[in-house]
């Protein structure tokens, strides 16, 4: 333990890898979030969180550093503008936020502050959503463009909203609504700004390929783009279509797929300029991915490429095509919400101490008892006793199959319980025995790379998956997990991470280590009182909005905090987590008949004296304590 450093923490948790510099770790061994980049001032998060609790506001806490998002928001910017610098490029960028990755208000609203020097707009896809947009728009002027399927009142509402002064692009998704746009331009007279989604061949990668190709949802084929200009000159609004959108789905994880799909939306772009069309902005979709694992490869949690190659693809490509072509280049677009997100969010969980080493029988001194123990167990005694590097595997070989005989003769009564203790107990010690000197030898043998699973602890934590990390349960997605202190110190346990829901789903069982995923999360032994902290990191994007009430955990608390030079740290914004009676009520159970049938219920209870009234009174001072608390844990 003398010799572990937290270069040593670092490293088994991939951190400078996936933490792009907004995380670290201190001299003390404890996690630290940054404002930027290179920035010298932190915030310590063990040190925060003590704070909130003091403030008794408990995890699990969703911790939204906003100062994150705003430099997100810069460097991906300025990674645009160096790449329009060296390509000489014409024209203008402008980053979209798409606030279905996250809607809280707080979060579009830092975003828009942060942003609006750099000229940020909003992409919403559904009526709610353009409400929330439009409420935040005005008087500020943000542009707003909307993408998916429209009926008649959204329409309405963007074509008055055009009227009165907003920045509304209407995406045409599908022919049918083109035509109900027409219709309703010439009922209402007045002319919208309008794009269209083209549906390309080329396609994504990793879990969203289905948002690219021909068969993807949205878009207008080739075909039905050559229509939708006949019938916007018909009607007399070609010159109202002023963009060109395409999409091919988000975490794009090989860039030259992307350089694909670039290509062909540009060459569209060109084709349909060359028609008479008055386009002036090409709108390449979101997908800017993000490395989740740290890997820096083209699995579905990483990227293979940086948004400095990502910027300049999109500025060289466009402007090369264009350039050939003889026209203008176009005003560039992208929807980075994933890129701008994800960081700036931790969920905060207390490991359950559920260490119980200390209560179990003392089996050295039953091993100084041979002539009690039974044949099975001395033999796995004495692989203990002369394990070393030469013998490793066949100790590991011979230690499987005495503990699959040890289980047999359980079963056909030939082995007693305590025996049959003894020996899962002599083969845990073995396997670590054997992980000790596996961690120092060099080449390891190929059996026993994946072996550290049969060490693996189940470790709870206080959180639910379900609300918190669906996409980690839906589609495996790695998220960052890593301890908030102790990181001077070797882990010195092999866990999986379950939550407190009834559910064996609730459980992760893949993590970001050294080499990428692996199927364990190094954790240290809790010590006695001691509040152990996890951080779960980079959830910002779409585990807010998407987490469900899985035995009705609800909301966790939530702090928004903003770096202070004097303070260290502020306290924005606190959100209160949901209550039973709030997340009972989401499922229609009423608090106050809850109460008022429980409380019926015990005065007949009294009646037939089978409580006593002051039993009756504390039972229902439980109740409505129980109610009005915290879905999660609390002591």
């Amino acid at each position: 333990m003398a010799c572990w450093t937290i270069k040593d923490s670092a490293k088994i948790y991939n951190l400078d890898n996936w933490g792009a510099e907004f995380f670290s770790i201190n001299k003390k061994g404890n996690m630290c979030a940054h404002p930027s980049p290179n920035s010298k001032y932190s915030i310590e998060l063990k040190a925060l969180v003590d704070d909130l609790i003091k403030r008794k506001i408990n995890p699990p806490i969703l911790i939204r550093f906003m100062n994150i998002l705003e430099g997100r928001i810069s460097f991906i910017n300025r990674a645009f503008k160096n790449a329009i610098q060296e390509n000489n490029y014409p024209a203008k960028y402008q980053t979209y936020y798409p606030i279905k990755v996250n809607q809280q208000r707080q979060v579009v609203e830092a975003i828009t502050r942060f942003g609006k020097k750099y000229g940020i707009g909003l992409e919403i896809g559904s009526k709610p959503e353009l409400v929330a947009a439009i409420s935040l728009s005005s008087g500020s002027g943000i542009p707003i463009i909307c993408n998916g399927y429209k009926d008649k009142e959204f329409i309405e509402t963007v074509l008055y909203a055009t009227r009165i002064g907003y920045d509304v692009t209407l995406v045409v998704e599908k022919l049918f609504e083109l035509e109900k746009v027409i219709e309703l331009s010439h009922q209402t007279r007045i002319v919208p700004k309008l794009g269209i989604r083209v549906k390309l061949s080329s396609r994504g990668t990793g879990k969203w390929t289905t948002s690219g190709g021909e068969g993807a949802k949205f878009g207008l084929r080739i075909s039905e783009i050559i229509t939708a200009i006949d019938l916007l000159k018909q009607n007399g609004l070609i010159s109202s279509l002023k963009l060109l959108h395409f999409h091919v789905g988000t975490q794009i994880t090989k860039i030259d797929r992307f350089k694909n799909a670039l290509i062909e939306g540009t060459r569209i772009y060109v084709e349909m300029k060359k028609m008479g069309v008055s386009l002036e902005y090409l709108n390449v979709g979101g997908g800017l991915g993000v490395d989740y694992d740290g890997s820096k490869s083209s699995s579905f949690s990483s990227v293979n490429y940086s948004v400095e190659e990502y910027a300049n693809d999109v500025i060289y490509q466009i402007k090369n095509i264009c350039d050939a072509a003889g026209i203008a280049c176009p005003n560039i677009i992208s929807e980075s919400g994933r890129a701008i997100v994800a960081h700036y969010s931790v969920l905060v969980s207390n490991i359950l101490n559920t260490n119980t080493s200390g209560r179990l029988p003392d089996f050295e001194s039953l091993l100084l008892q041979p002539e009690k123990l039974s044949a099975t167990v001395i033999k796995m005694f004495d692989i203990y006793k002369s394990i070393d590097r030469y013998s490793l595997l066949e100790d590991y070989h011979d230690t499987i199959q005495l503990m699959q005989e040890a289980v047999s003769l359980f079963n056909l009564g030939y082995l007693n319980l305590n025996d049959r203790a003894l020996a899962e107990w002599l083969c845990a010690m073995i396997m670590r025995k054997i992980n000790s000197i596996v961690e120092i030898l060099k080449p390891i043998p190929e059996e026993l790379q994946n072996f550290q699973i049969t060490l693996r602890q189940t470790c709870f934590a206080n959180f639910s998956i379900f609300q918190s990390l669906p996409d980690s349960w839906a589609i495996d997605q790695l998220f960052p997990i890593v301890p908030l202190q102790r990181l001077n110190e070797k882990p010195d346990v092999i866990a999986s991470l379950a939550d407190i829901t009834c559910d064996a789903d609730g459980e992760i069982t893949s993590f970001v280590g050294e080499n990428g995923r692996t199927k364990f999360l190094p954790l240290h032994t809790i010590q006695f009182s001691e509040n152990y902290f996890i951080g779960i990191f980079m959830i910002g994007a779409y585990q807010e909005i998407l987490g469900d009430m899985h035995n009705l955990f609800g909301d966790t608390n939530a702090v928004h905090i903003t770096f202070n030079k004097k303070t260290n740290y502020k306290i924005d914004t606190v959100v209160n987590g949901d209550t039973v009676r709030e997340s009972l009520k989401y499922v229609q159970y009423n608090g106050d008949e809850i109460f008022k049938n429980v409380r019926d219920n015990l005065e007949k209870a009294v009646a037939l004296k089978k409580i006593s009234i002051e039993e009756s009174s504390h039972f229902m001072e439980l109740l409505d304590k129980t109610l009005h608390s915290y879905t999660y844990l609390e002591e």
